[in-house]
């Protein structure tokens, strides 16, 4: 059975690390769907002292942050891109 990753606890638990003061002011979230209300599409940009560092989309808002918190540990070497 494959393994899933929480992304934003990964990166809640960086950020702990990095920001002792007050980890949860320096992530910020933009958030936006489109499509039908019954199968929307949301789109999450993530916002590390107001510089986009991720973004991703999802069938939810919680997809759509679990993608974009990947983004930004990527782009932070916290995580190897993966090809799929």
């Amino acid at each position: 059975m494959a393994q899933t990753m929480d992304y934003r606890q990964i990166l809640n638990n960086y950020l702990q690390e990095v920001y002792r003061d007050d980890p949860s002011r320096h992530l910020t979230w933009e958030m936006s769907h489109e499509g039908p209300n019954n199968r929307p599409t949301w789109h999450a940009i993530a916002y590390l002292d107001e510089i986009e560092w991720g973004r991703g989309d999802g069938p939810s808002r919680g997809a759509a942050r679990e993608a974009a918190a990947k983004e930004v540990l990527i782009a932070k070497r916290i995580l190897r891109s993966q090809k799929t």
